[in-house]
């Protein structure tokens, strides 16, 4: 379809010709579907409207931006009912993220704090959780270091209007993950303190959002990530455990190699699995020679984990290690 064709089809009366017009000016080139996504973007159905603030992000130039930040601002005013669901906000403060738009700013913070309760099923529901996710990524890759507070914050959001408290933990399960990655991105070694908080503390808290936790204290290099990641090590959850151990040794220092050492003489099972294939991603000398010293271990499981887990290595010592011990 050409851009005339596609123009046409977002004026029918029908949502699914409109959110048709939209996927398909992907084909047109940029100047093309600009004015296209444009008007779309002011379309009826939030929907559409949000389709195209996220298709923006491919074509959008510092005057389609001016317009997008307005019409964030405008349905901002009353959500409810400019923007059920919060689509529309939440799709533009991708695209503001993804394309570094600074003049954002002060309108993704607003938007990092909005709150939406509205009727899903008949029940009532924070809407807002995905667009204060978007907005604390966004604010993010924008290096707004005032957002510190907001985007901490959210990652205790455990709250809810329903009271089951299950419930409110599972809701926002992908905000408070957002929350730990957008700590990482924004690259304040500030950040290392609630996240220490959150690990330290981690009652109720799901296996997802810890995991992220950890992988935001590595790229923060966190200097006591030691003390926070080392109690997991023999948490009763084995994937919690191995992940704090893989990233533990993602770290490369001694201090590291020898505690997983120590972990190992009092592992078994899947808690040793982890271990030995944590100290297969060491990459160093002492972590390869340890692991084939292991080979010859008096522990059967050990010897067989660590036989399986250098069975697909390609260095050469470790290759000749393993034709020993099977001759």
């Amino acid at each position: 379809m050409n851009a005339e064709q596609i123009d046409i089809l977002l004026s029918s009366k029908k949502s699914e010709d409109r959110i048709r017009a939209v996927n398909v000016s992907g084909s047109l080139s940029d100047e093309e579907k600009l004015p296209i996504l444009l008007k779309a973007l002011l379309d009826k159905s939030n929907y559409v409207a949000a389709l195209a603030a996220k298709s923006l992000c491919d074509c959008a130039d510092s005057d389609a931006l001016t317009l997008m930040l307005a019409r964030f601002d405008q349905v901002s005013t009353d959500g409810l009912r400019h923007d059920p669901g919060c689509h529309i906000r939440a799709s533009l403060a991708f695209t503001f993220g993804r394309l570094e738009y600074m003049p954002a700013v002060l309108s993704l913070r607003k938007g990092i704090r909005t709150v939406q309760i509205e009727a899903v099923g008949g029940v009532p529901f924070d809407t807002g959780a995905h667009l204060r996710a978007n907005c604390a990524l966004a604010l993010a890759q924008l290096g707004d270091r005032e957002s510190l507070r907001d985007i901490s914050l959210l990652l205790f959001d455990m709250s809810s209007p329903q009271r089951n408290s299950r419930d409110a933990v599972m809701a926002k399960l992908e905000l408070r993950k957002s929350a730990a990655h957008a700590l990482a991105i924004l690259g304040d070694r500030l950040g290392c303190i609630p996240l220490s908080i959150k690990l330290t503390y981690p009652e109720n808290e799901l296996p997802e959002v810890l995991q992220e936790c950890m992988q935001s204290l590595v790229a923060l290099e966190d200097e006591r990530i030691l003390d926070v990641l080392s109690p997991f090590l023999q948490d009763l959850d084995t994937g919690l455990s191995g992940y704090a151990a893989l990233m533990l040794a993602s770290t490369g220092t001694k201090e590291t190699l020898d505690l997983l050492k120590q972990t190992v003489d009092i592992s078994y099972g899947e808690h040793l699995k982890f271990l030995i294939i944590a100290f297969s991603t060491h990459r160093s000398e002492q972590a390869r020679d340890y692991l084939i010293a292991q080979l010859r271990s008096e522990r059967k499981e050990l010897r067989k984990i660590v036989r399986e887990t250098l069975s697909d290595s390609m260095d050469e010592v470790t290759k000749s290690a393993l034709a020993e011990c099977e001759m």
